[in-house]
């Protein structure tokens, strides 16, 4: 049974869950002018949310059980490296995902059992065995009573889709919405012989809100804030699961976690899109730009920090800078390799309240 899917038309949507849909759309309505702002880079700015959504993805769902140290998840992120453990080919592989659903030449993903099943196969190559990415046996009676026969939830899933699509087709219902509605469904269905089936339903969910208007997506990494947010998560997820199979799971806490998440993502595109065009309009050296930030930064930064706020300069423009604040004694590294930290050596100079800028002597003569 598509049991949340099914009982979409007896749900009721509380007016806090209602005004946060729509002021959502408000952001929504500036699509067009990120993507006007953003498309001549759109391939850099693909490549490197890809890697940060594969980098959160791992974070949030595999590196409990699965330890690679950072500067090796760095290095993984290469083409040329080879993964040597299972663990490594699992980040391989979220990588190799996330650079397809980020490719903006990539063809666009059709919801339906093939292309879920290709995803599934992808994402957990060389990781579990092929008895593993298999659909579970859905046992249902035979002619005899006194037997049963098994069919595969393939079938399962194939009914799920096309409920989803026609209900999609009616335009009743707003799309994120019932997209969640469809997750919840595919992961308490538990398609695959697996135990990774939510976190499955939940990247489908993702593919389904990128190509849903939600562009956002593209420029600010979702799993990044997802695991800030992963405890809450995980909450809302189980309280999903309860009530499920008599048609009342509770969905709204994890609709409003992911509407504040989307809002939060939606603040950080408007950032971003500041300091892009100021940083287009500027004549100074991007050398000089990158000081700039990191006067901005706090005390202790990460390089990661200043390529978040620049998207569009290189590595080697970045590390030329920090090589010449070093040399000028302004910061120094924490540490060593990639992921090191630098501190400044200085302290950012207060402004002066207006009296102390006047040095007026009120004392009198």
């Amino acid at each position: 049974m598509m049991n949340c899917l099914s009982n979409l038309v007896r749900t009721q949507i509380p007016n806090d869950v209602l005004m946060s849909t729509l002021k959502l759309y408000l952001e929504i309505g500036k699509n067009e002018y990120y993507e006007k702002l953003f498309t001549p880079d759109i391939e850099v700015f693909s490549h490197q949310n890809a890697l940060r959504e594969a980098y959160y993805f791992f974070k949030c769902f595999f590196a409990s059980e699965n330890r690679i140290n950072e500067a090796r998840m760095r290095t993984l992120q290469l083409d040329s490296t080879v993964a040597k453990t299972k663990a490594e080919s699992l980040y391989k592989n979220i990588l190799a995902v996330f650079r397809i659903i980020h490719d903006p030449k990539a063809p666009t993903f059709h919801l339906n059992v093939t292309e879920i099943n290709d995803l599934v196969k992808l994402l957990f190559k060389e990781y579990l065995s092929p008895d593993q990415i298999a659909y579970q046996k859905l046992d249902r009676p035979r002619t005899s009573l006194l037997s049963t026969e098994s069919s595969s939830k393939r079938e399962t899933l194939e009914k799920l889709i096309l409920l989803y699509q026609e209900i999609r087709k009616k335009n009743e219902y707003e799309d994120s919405y019932l997209a969640l509605h469809f997750m919840v469904d595919f992961l308490n269905l538990e398609i695959y012989k697996f135990r990774e089936n939510a976190i499955v339903a939940l990247l489908v969910y993702y593919i389904l809100g990128l190509q849903d208007r939600l562009i956002v997506f593209r420029y600010v990494s979702f799993f990044g804030k997802l695991n800030f947010h992963l405890k809450e998560y995980q909450s809302a997820l189980e309280k999903t699961r309860f009530n499920w199979k008599e048609g009342y799971a509770e969905l709204m806490p994890l609709q409003r976690l992911f509407l504040q998440i989307y809002r939060d993502m939606y603040h950080d595109l408007g950032e971003q899109a500041r300091d892009f065009e100021y940083e287009s309009s500027l004549e100074i050296s991007k050398s000089d730009y990158v000081e700039n930030t990191i006067d901005k930064l706090n005390e202790v930064f990460s390089k990661e920090d200043i390529r978040l706020r620049h998207p569009l300069i290189s590595d080697s423009t970045i590390n030329r800078t920090l090589q010449r604040m070093q040399a000028e004694n302004k910061i120094r590294p924490l540490g060593k390799g990639r992921s090191a930290k630098w501190i400044k050596l200085y302290k950012k100079e207060t402004k002066k309240n207006l009296m102390e800028q006047l040095n007026l002597d009120l004392g009198g003569q």
